[in-house]
Formats: C-alpha cells, structure tokens, sequence
C-alpha cells in the first residue's frame, strides 16, 4: 500500500512539473503568438507609423549572422555599419586578470573555465562551437581581448555595450574594466543580470548608460531578497538603470512602469522586422539587441 501511494505521489509530481513547464513555455510565446494573429491589413498601420530609425540597434555579440559570436571579425562587422548604434560583448576574467570577449566562461575549446588559464592561453586556444556552427564557420575563430573590442568599437564610432555576466567578477576586477575604458576614451554602456553590480557602476559614475538584462523584469541577485516584485524594480529604478528585456517576457506594464520613470526599454534577441516593429509600436522599445542590423532587416 504504501508503495502505491508513493508511487501516486510521484505521479502528481511529474504531472504538476510537466504542467508548470507547459505554462511557463506558453508565457513566453505570448508575444510571438500575438504578433502570429496580426492580420496584414493590421500589419500595414503597424509599419505605417512605425520609423525604424526611432530605434538604437545593438549588434548582438558583433553582427553574429554573418560573423561567428564575439570575435573581432564580428566586431568589425558591426562597426563598419551604419545602422548599428553599439556593439554588445560579455566579458571574463583570465586567471592572470586580463579580460577577454566570449559569451560564457567556458567558451574556449577544451576550458571549463576561463579563470584557469593565462590570457596567451585564452588568446591561443579556439572558441567551442556546436556542430552546426562549425559546419557554418569551419575555420578556428579566437576570442579577442577587452583591449582590441574596445578599439573596434571606438574607430568605429559604435557604443561598446558590455554585459558584466559574471557573477563572481569581484568590484576590483569592475574597476580594472573602467580603468581600461578610460585609457581607451570609448562611449560605453553596461548590462548585466546582477543588480548589485550595476549598482557599483552607478556609484563611480552617474552618467553611463546601464541596463539591467532580464527575462521577466526581476534582478537575478534579488531572487531570495526580503521585497516585493515592485519593490525590486522600484531599487532598479532609484539606481536610474534602464530596462532590457528578453522580447517574448515583456509586457505593457513593465515598459510603462520604466517609461513612466523617465528610463529607456530595451528588448533582446529579435531578428525578423515585423516583430521589431510590433514591439515599437506596442512598448515603444527605445532598444534592439539582434544578431542583425537595422540595414539588413529593414533595407
């Protein structure tokens, strides 16, 4: 008997996950599904008022849909366009402290960690790829450093837009990144999923443009803190950090909530032009993260 009942509860149990998971994969397609049902006659107001040049366009990891992601060539891409405002990176920390472009710390070929190699290492070793990147890009490609992404976006006139993913990057390290932004005199932006980080920012300088990177408007580091929902996004907005969010998670009330506060709204990764324009005209996005530029959606 009482294997039964343990066997039911188990039953109930994967039937309560499997039905949170359905949830949870609906909500995130609402504005995809939204966006599905828009007729053309509908479409057409849309892109009637829709001006494309209202919005700043951020070259997801450099133009990744013709460059591998976070490399110089990527970079070089995104900054020899024109439609492109800032180039977006996320940046590690090697074991020697240095910094380096990829997308997460074990990015390279063969590393679990970037912290536990040198930068000559970081440098020297290939960026891992899936099997379909490498049938898309066969050659070996290689992270560049802080050093060289700041320089492309600079000559290129682009903002760097650095995500801070880290969430062991200690205060020290932040202030060895500004140091090296200093001496290079480029316009720069910071984003991270970690609100105590872009806190510090704030605190040595309160003019840059910062963005909290979100999926459902919530600070990563603020899951376990004793506030409420509105409490958390109110501390973001004290700090004068504007909003960017994973473009299926975000809502009229969270757009207006940082609107409304004088902030800007930002939405990652969107690459088709009927989605970027239903946003603008449903949010007001001030922001795109792509892996495109302006120019290759909208010609």
């Amino acid at each position: 008997m009482k294997a039964f009942f343990k066997g039911l509860l188990i039953f109930f149990i994967i039937i309560l996950l499997l039905g949170a998971i359905t949830v949870a994969l609906l909500f995130t397609l609402v504005n995809s599904f939204k966006y599905m049902t828009y007729s053309s006659a509908k479409m057409e107001k849309v892109y009637a008022a829709f001006n494309a040049e209202e919005i700043k366009f951020i070259a997801h990891r450099g133009l990744s849909s013709e460059e591998y992601q976070n490399t110089a060539e990527a970079f070089r891409l995104a900054a020899e366009d024109p439609t492109v405002w800032g180039i977006e990176t996320d940046i590690w920390v090697t074991g020697d402290g240095h910094y380096v472009c990829m997308h997460d710390a074990d990015s390279l070929d063969g590393v679990d960690n970037v912290r536990d190699v040198t930068l000559a290492e970081a440098l020297s070793t290939p960026l891992r790829k899936s099997e379909r990147n490498k049938k898309k890009y066969p050659d070996d490609d290689f992270a560049p450093t802080l050093e060289e992404y700041l320089d492309i976006c600079r000559d290129g006139g682009k903002v760097a837009v650095i995500e801070l993913k880290d969430k062991y990057m200690t205060e020290a390290e932040i202030d060895g990144v500004l140091e090296i932004i200093k001496s290079k005199g480029v316009e720069v932006s910071f984003g991270s999923f970690h609100f105590e980080k872009l806190r510090y920012i704030r605190s040595k300088d309160a003019d840059v443009i910062l963005h909290l990177f979100t999926f459902v408007g919530l600070p990563r580091d603020m899951a376990d803190a004793g506030f409420t929902s509105e409490e958390k996004l109110n501390r973001v907005i004290e700090q004068r950090i504007n909003l960017s969010c994973n473009y299926l998670f975000l809502t009229k009330a969270l757009a207006d909530m940082f609107h409304d506060a004088g902030l800007e709204v930002g939405v990652w990764t969107v690459n088709d032009k009927k989605t970027v324009a239903c946003l603008f005209n449903d949010y007001g996005v001030d922001y795109v993260t792509s892996d495109k530029s302006r120019g290759r959606l909208f010609g």
